[in-house]
């Protein structure tokens, strides 16, 4: 097959001077109106640039003088699907458009595996994820040491929640000597935590912090891997806060109380500020929503923060409330921190801890004279510069993890936390036991909650309760290889393998809750215990038995269940556990009347009352903010 080769440069396009190369390219235009190569490298050169309006001008030019030359509609395919993704959408550009293209230029060269992954990229972005995995194997097809092609191909299996199939797209990516080695090894290290291996994710983790190249590479590996210390039963809760101390005193100075503008007047209007990458649908969503709808905006200002990748229906529902939307996603820490002080916040409040995409560096800044964190995450950050951490008396009693901390730790009452649940939830089913004969303990909690531990734990109430079930969750593609192992876990301890319910992916929260219509009695993880989990479980009617530790991350349960007037569900020991689960088994007529009343008993209580749990919280803040008046001599 013949093929066009462009063999004209620009000396500033080779050098990475796009914004040069587009001049000198317009000079030679000026010259010659139809010169096909010099619109080539225009679109090249806008390309660089990000502006992808110029970028699409010039391929369409270029396509219109020489029309079926694979490299022009393939760059134009690219421009309008680049284009197509801004916002707004520049005008003109669309991925129909772009998908035309790129099929034009793989009709005349099939063989070429960049055109391939775009158009994988396209029909990734109009949601065809399957046939976007079929063109980047396509292209894989023609060049199987594509790493890129591999990479596209691993991010559309966990698009997919094929964990197992990406796990062996990153490996092949390892073999292939890729130029960032540490970031494959991440990727490999949260995919192994989905799948429930956090031991052996720890390790990998380990592997990536080791060879990341850049300090900012090694901080995000590092925060990867403290979320991960929660998850296996074998890991003290003092090597946890060390090592969340460690990673603050590694890339954080010590915390300093720099001057600011904010006037110390303890009983004006406060400025609060909440940064999130979780202002969507997300669990910390149904938390900090009550909080947004029912504030006093006499007595606070509120701004959101917004660090959201792909804000949703939920997002514009969070801005409906009487709050400053900035968004900040794609805002360098530098320019967010100028910007929360132009806006004068007085208390700026984390929500993501070292969850994904949070913004802790941008807290080491230092952009508010007050900082909190609260909801996103278990534990301390271990942030020199964050002052508070907010919790209450059960999740955290006095006396007990103070130590774990390096915030100071502030207690709301009766619960941190606020639930509010969705206008569309589905009701309560009849208790499970009527139509099986038989208990159904289970959990929705995801499988990086559920270790060994747990497991030996479960299957000693199965063996205790004749014919009993256990019903569970996997979202992930392997299925069938999770269903089996555990089986053989369960029939090792006597348990056949029709007493254990694997239950598919879920694809919303509907169906997740529809989940509980096979479980008469929820069992908590430990030592990470649930949290929306359990508040679910609780409003479609079912008790959550839940084991209480010495930290925060094993106590929300019993925060929970204290608040929701069930403080007899929450134990402290192994045995108690056993008991009250096999206690609640025995008590059928209990459990169908618990069906029948705990969503009633749920919303009446404190851990449903938007308005008062605001109220808490408004005046923690300013107690907060008074003690902070008070040190600036006022």
């Amino acid at each position: 097959m013949s093929r066009i080769v462009f063999e004209k440069t620009v000396e500033p396009l080779q050098q990475g001077q796009p914004a040069d190369a587009r001049e000198r390219c317009r000079s030679l235009l000026a010259d010659d109106p139809s010169d096909v190569e010099a619109l080539f490298l225009l679109g090249n050169a806008a390309a660089a640039c990000g502006d992808w309006a110029d970028a699409i001008e010039a391929f369409r030019r270029a396509c219109s003088i020489l029309p079926g030359i694979p490299v022009l509609l393939a760059n134009l395919g690219l421009s309008l699907q680049e284009g197509a993704k801004q916002h707004p959408p520049v005008q003109g550009a669309s991925l129909a458009e772009a998908e035309t293209c790129l099929q034009r230029a793989l009709a005349i060269q099939p063989d070429y595996p960049k055109t391939w992954e775009n158009l994988g990229l396209v029909r990734r972005d109009q949601g065809r994820l399957e046939e976007a995995k079929e063109c980047m194997l396509n292209g894989l097809a023609h060049d199987p040491s594509d790493v890129q092609l591999w990479l596209q191909l691993a991010a559309l299996h966990v698009a997919t929640y094929h964990f197992d199939l990406a796990r062996s797209c990153y490996r092949r990516v390892l073999q292939l000597n890729p130029d960032d080695p540490a970031e494959i090894l991440n990727r490999l290290a949260t995919l192994q935590v989905y799948l429930g291996e956090s031991p052996q994710a720890l390790l990998t983790f380990a592997d990536a912090i080791a060879r990341a190249p850049i300090p900012e590479q090694k901080r995000a590996y590092i925060q990867n891997r403290l979320f991960t210390l929660h998850y296996p039963f074998e890991i003290t809760p003092e090597q946890i806060a060390e090592e969340h101390r460690q990673w603050g005193e590694q890339y954080f100075l010590p915390s300093s109380r720099s001057r600011f503008a904010n006037t110390p007047v303890p009983g004006r209007q406060l400025r609060i500020g909440f940064v999130s990458p979780d202002f969507r649908m997300n669990a910390v969503a149904f938390f900090i929503q009550p909080f947004l709808a029912a504030h006093s905006p006499e007595l606070c200002q509120v701004y959101c923060y917004a660090n959201v990748e792909k804000p949703d229906i939920v997002t514009q529902q969070l801005q409906k409330h009487p709050v400053v939307w900035r968004d900040i996603h794609g805002v360098d820490d530098e320019a967010a921190c100028r910007l929360v002080r132009d806006d004068m916040i007085d208390i700026l409040v984390d929500l993501a801890g070292h969850g994904a995409n949070n913004r802790l560096p941008l807290f080491g800044l230092r952009p508010a004279p007050i900082q909190a964190t609260w909801i996103g995450y278990p534990d301390t950050t271990g942030l020199p510069a964050m002052d508070y951490r907010i919790t209450d008396a059960i999740a955290d009693p006095p006396g007990l993890t103070e130590h774990l901390h390096t915030e100071e730790l502030v207690r709301l009452s009766p619960c941190f936390l606020c639930y509010r649940p969705g206008d569309d939830f589905p009701e309560p089913s009849p208790s499970p036991v009527i139509g099986q004969g038989v208990i159904s303990f289970g959990t929705m909690s995801n499988f990086s909650k559920i270790n060994r531990f747990m497991l030996e734990i479960w299957a000693g109430i199965l063996a205790s309760v004749p014919g009993s079930r256990l019903v569970l969750r996997y979202r992930g593609g392997e299925h069938e290889r999770i269903r089996r192992e555990l089986s053989e876990f369960l029939q090792e301890r006597g348990i056949a393998d029709e007493r254990l319910v694997l239950l598919g992916h879920a694809t919303s929260v509907y169906q997740q809750l529809q989940g509980y219509d096979e479980i008469d009695v929820a069992l908590d993880t430990f030592p990470y215990n649930g949290t929306t989990t359990t508040c679910e479980a609780l409003y479609m009617g079912v008790p959550v038995v839940s084991l209480a530790g010495p930290t925060h991350v094993s106590r929300v349960g019993a925060s929970l269940l204290h608040a929701v007037g069930l403080p007899g569900f929450a134990v402290t020991s192994v045995d108690e556990y056993r008991a009250a689960a096999l206690a609640l088994a025995a008590d059928v007529p209990r459990l169908m009347g618990l069906r029948r009343t705990l969503r009633d008993q749920m919303l009446a209580s404190p851990l449903c009352d938007g308005p008062a749990a605001a109220q808490g919280v408004g005046q923690l803040f300013r107690h907060i903010w008074r003690r902070w008046c008070m040190e600036q001599g006022i």
